[in-house]
């Protein structure tokens, strides 16, 4: 039993070191997104909203989109490692019932969620989406502009 109690914490480590990559993974993706998103905005500025800048607000829209979509599949992947971190974690608990660590698991939420009643709805991975999405919505309505002249 114990050697499989530490294989089940090892692979819990692995699990958690990869959803970690994985959020890594979409902060230096957005990073790298507004980065070109901004230099793009500030060529736009600088050369005024005529037709020759047409192309960069359509890249802006394609660059809000892409984020978007990768920020969302990094999230399906940050989700499947925290699964199977759960059900490891459920395996230890039934290895382990004294130590009850789905218990506190539920004890430690039930003790952080009054401390932050509305950002605790919030769900990370919507502010992300929505960081790239008006990337997005900049590049649309600056090609509506740039097209209405």
């Amino acid at each position: 039993m114990a050697y499989d109690t530490q294989v089940l914490i090892e692979f819990c480590k692995q699990c958690w070191a990869e959803a970690k990559q994985s959020e890594d993974q979409r902060a230096t993706l957005t990073n790298i997104i507004l980065g070109i998103a901004s230099a793009v905005t500030a060529l736009i500025a600088q050369k005024g909203l005529a037709k020759d800048t047409l192309l960069l607000s359509i890249l802006l829209i394609v660059l809000g989109i892409y984020g978007a979509v990768a920020s969302e599949k990094l999230y399906e992947r940050y989700q499947m490692h925290s699964t199977r971190a759960s059900v490891y974690r459920e395996r230890l608990d039934e290895f382990h019932p004294n130590a009850q660590v789905l218990v506190r698991r539920s004890e430690a939420f039930k003790r952080h969620n009054p401390n932050f009643p509305k950002l605790r709805k919030i769900r990370l991975h919507y502010l992300w989406l929505t960081l790239h999405l008006f990337i997005a919505l900049e590049g649309l309505i600056l090609s509506i502009i740039i097209i209405a002249q």
